[in-house]
């Protein structure tokens, strides 16, 4: 699976090449009990009752991993929530040896996230977070920075929904 940042010490609360389609109503459908979201045809579907990954090869995938919150997450929360998570990718970004290149606030299936890219060796991780109640879904898009940000990433945000 994708890597997993955060853990319960958050409890607070494109692109160029590749081949996929983008739309969230082609390739694939990829569900679990939680959520659900559409992958490119052809490729590699794992599921697991908290996760779900869909890679193209080694390097490049899109990922859900649903993480508990030690409390309940509120929409008043976010702006503590969101520094928090700045400060876990920014924390990620050094443990892996790279940079967070982007920070951003997004909306995922209807709610605000928080969504990062970070860049490390020939790699980059675009991560975004969409908390909803005592669950942290963390949405990883991953590619290498040569082959340039797969359609799989803007699918991946725009197709995923609770279940």
């Amino acid at each position: 699976m994708a890597v997993v940042l955060l853990s319960a010490t958050a409890g607070c609360g494109g692109g160029g090449g590749g081949s996929t389609e983008a739309t969230t109503g082609s390739g694939q459908a990829v569900s679990t009990p939680g959520f659900s979201f559409r992958a490119p045809e052809g490729w590699t579907v794992k599921t697991l009752p908290t996760s779900a990954e869909a890679r193209q090869d080694p390097s490049t995938l899109v990922s859900v991993n649903v993480l508990p919150l030690v409390k309940p997450y509120r929409f008043a929360l976010f702006p503590r929530v969101a520094k928090e998570l700045d400060r876990v990718a920014s924390a990620y970004a050094a443990n892996v040896h790279g940079t967070v290149t982007s920070r951003r606030t997004v909306d995922v299936a209807g709610r605000k996230a928080r969504q990062y890219e970070i860049g490390h060796g020939d790699l980059v991780d675009r991560i975004t977070f969409v908390l909803r109640g005592k669950r942290n879904f963390q949405l990883t898009c991953r590619w290498r920075s040569r082959d340039g940000e797969p359609a799989a990433c803007t699918q991946l945000t725009a197709s995923f929904a609770f279940r």
